[in-house]
Formats: C-alpha cells, sequence, structure tokens
C-alpha cells in the first residue's frame, strides 16, 4: 500500500507542483483556481482522446512500439493537445504571452497525469523509478512541449490580436511552428528509451530555464504593451467625456454614425463608447499596476459593466450591428476587460 501510495505521488505531484509554481510567479495573477482546473481538464481529455488514437496508429502502422513512440506519437500526441490551444486562441481565452505560456503547461500537465493514472493503472506493479521518469521526465516535457506551442503561436498571432477585431482574421498557420518545436521536444525525448534517465535529466536541467525564460520575455512585453494601450485610452476616453470623439478614424466614422442616428440612439452609442473606453483603461490600469486598494473602481467598473448592458439594448439590434464594426478595440483588449469582468465577480463587488 505504502509503495503503491509512493509510486502514484511520484508518477502525479511533481508536474502539478510546478504548475503551481508557476501560477505564482506570475506577476499579472491572471490564472484562477476554476481557469486552472479547467485547463487541467481540458488537458485530460486530450490524453483521454490521444489513448485509443495513438492505439489506432499502433495497430495500423507497421513500426512495433519502440519505433512508433520514438517517431510517430509525438506528432499524434502534440497534434491533439495542440487542438486546445487553438480552441484557447480561437474563443479568446488566451491575451498575454505569460498566459499561453501557463495555459499551455497546464495542459500539459493535465495530459500527463491522465496518462500516467492510465499506465499505473494498467502496470501498477513497475518499479518507483519508473515512476520517477514519467513523473519528473515524461510529464514535465508534456507541459514543456505544449507552453512552447502556445507561447510560439502567441507571438505569430498578436498583430491580429492588436488589431482591431473589425480587420481580424483566424490562421492555423500561427500554430504550425509551435507545433514542429513541441514534436522536436517530444521527439528527442523518447529517443532513449533503454536509458530513459537520460532525457530525464536533460528535461529538469532545461525545461524549467526555458519557461522561465519565456515568463521574463512575456512580462516585459506585457508591462510595454499595458503601458502604451492604457495611454491611448486615457486619452481616448478623455474625448469622449468632454463632448467630443478621439481624433483617430474610429473616432469619425463613429462621429458620422451619430451625426446619421436619431439624437437618443447617437447619445446612447457616445456613452457606450465613453463605457467601454473607461472598462479597457480600467482593465489596464489593474492589471498594469496589480492594484489591491481598488474598491471604488471595481465599483465604478462593475456600474459600467451593467450600464453597457443596458445601452446595447438601448441602441437596438441595427445600430448596434452598424456601430460594432467600427469599434476601435482589438481581441487583446475584449480579453483584458473579460479579465477585469471575473475579477469583479471573483470578489463579489455589487454595483451601486
Amino acid at each position: 500500500m505504502i509503495l503503491e501510495l509512493t509510486n502514484w505521488s511520484i508518477a502525479l505531484v511533481p508536474v502539478l507542483v510546478m504548475l503551481m509554481m508557476f501560477i505564482w510567479l506570475d506577476v499579472f495573477k491572471l490564472m484562477t483556481t476554476w481557469e486552472t482546473l479547467g485547463l487541467l481538464a481540458i488537458g485530460g481529455v486530450t490524453a483521454a482522446i490521444a489513448y485509443p488514437v495513438s492505439g489506432i496508429f499502433l495497430d495500423q502502422l507497421p513500426l512495433g512500439y519502440s519505433n512508433y513512440s520514438r517517431f510517430a506519437a509525438p506528432w499524434v500526441e502534440e497534434a491533439i493537445k495542440g487542438l486546445a490551444i487553438v480552441g484557447l486562441f480561437y474563443f479568446n481565452r488566451i491575451g498575454f504571452k505569460l498566459d499561453a505560456v501557463i495555459s499551455g503547461f497546464a495542459i500539459g500537465a493535465g495530459f500527463s497525469v491522465v496518462e500516467n493514472i492510465v499506465y499505473l493503472t494498467r502496470f501498477p506493479d513497475l518499479a518507483p523509478t519508473t515512476w520517477m521518469v514519467r513523473g519528473l521526465g515524461t510529464a514535465v516535457m508534456h507541459g514543456t512541449s505544449v507552453a512552447v506551442l502556445a507561447a510560439t503561436a502567441h507571438e505569430f498571432a498578436e498583430r491580429e490580436n492588436r488589431g482591431t477585431v473589425a480587420d481580424f482574421n483566424f490562421s492555423l498557420l500561427w500554430f504550425i511552428p509551435g507545433y514542429l518545436g513541441a514534436v522536436a521536444i517530444h521527439t528527442a525525448f523518447n529517443q532513449f528509451p533503454e536509458n530513459p534517465i537520460y532525457p530525464l535529466i536533460a528535461t529538469l536541467a532545461v525545461a524549467p530555464f526555458l519557461i522561465m525564460g519565456m515568463f521574463r520575455f512575456g512580462a516585459i512585453e506585457a508591462q510595454h504593451w499595458l503601458s502604451h494601450e492604457r495611454e491611448v485610452h486615457r486619452l481616448a476616453l478623455e474625448a469622449w467625456q468632454s463632448g467630443g470623439f478621439p481624433a483617430d478614424g474610429s473616432g469619425q466614422k463613429i462621429a458620422a454614425l451619430v451625426a446619421r442616428s436619431d439624437s437618443k440612439t447617437g447619445e446612447n452609442i457616445r456613452e457606450y463608447c465613453e463605457q467601454l473606453t473607461f472598462l479597457a483603461w480600467t482593465a489596464e490600469d489593474a492589471l498594469h499596476d496589480q492594484l489591491d486598494d481598488i474598491s471604488k473602481v471595481e465599483v465604478e467598473a462593475g456600474a459600467a459593466f451593467d450600464r453597457l448592458e443596458a445601452l446595447r439594448h438601448a441602441i437596438g439590434k441595427a445600430s448596434f450591428a452598424a456601430l460594432k464594426p467600427l469599434l476601435p478595440f482589438s481581441r487583446n483588449d475584449y480579453w483584458e476587460i473579460s479579465e477585469l469582468e471575473e475579477r469583479l465577480k471573483a470578489k463579489k463587488v455589487k454595483p451601486r
């Protein structure tokens, strides 16, 4: 019983501890407990899909288990894990590169946990050294490969994500370089079936530093972007609050739409833009400075979310459909606003 418990602990716990460490080191505190559990669950689902798929390929390809593990399995498993990352990007659930790294590692960790549970159940008599290799080596490799895929995809998707939503074009090409990188990591790890201690040592020597390097680069990048964007939104908010329109192309197009609308609808359109700009600026301010003493801002933001919903209905479907493509906000802006909304819900701040 003690040996069995030890095996399970060695196989499952290390990668989860590493994930918690990365979340703790995140200066933006992006990941909530429920989001983390959700990503782990998604990773577990990818493992549940990969297991029978690999079985089919193993039966159909004349490679044998060893060659399949070394040369085919990385392509299959990284593709299935990669689909989860594609989904997160498609539904705008990843904002900063830090977010991408943590999300990728969490999905890989979930994959490894379920995969190791399957092996623990099927081969309970294997030696503790096997589970040490799987828990400290294979599991960390799975997390690292998906983190690399996600971070690389973020780099290629960045320009589109920071452009206006109206001009956004989703592309699967963003994910190919990261997918190839993930396959390379996985393939290299699987090349020593007779001496698994070598990839274990290499993984422990390289993976934490690789993840921390992506963390540092992502943190610097995010701080720079937030500084720029909150200044842009501050100036736009001042323009709205002064009764004018921002001087950019979007502001002029919205001004023309207001001029074509009746006075009440035009007033609602202006206020909608003002409230949305306020929320974007507030979200960036909170993320940039990680403010704790912002109860007044939280209440104001909560009220702005309620007002935004009321204004959307007041504007009407036709006018709102005309307004939406004119708004200057990017997918990153909307992601930041959604992060602010989630923080408000987590803190249970009720608008007054």
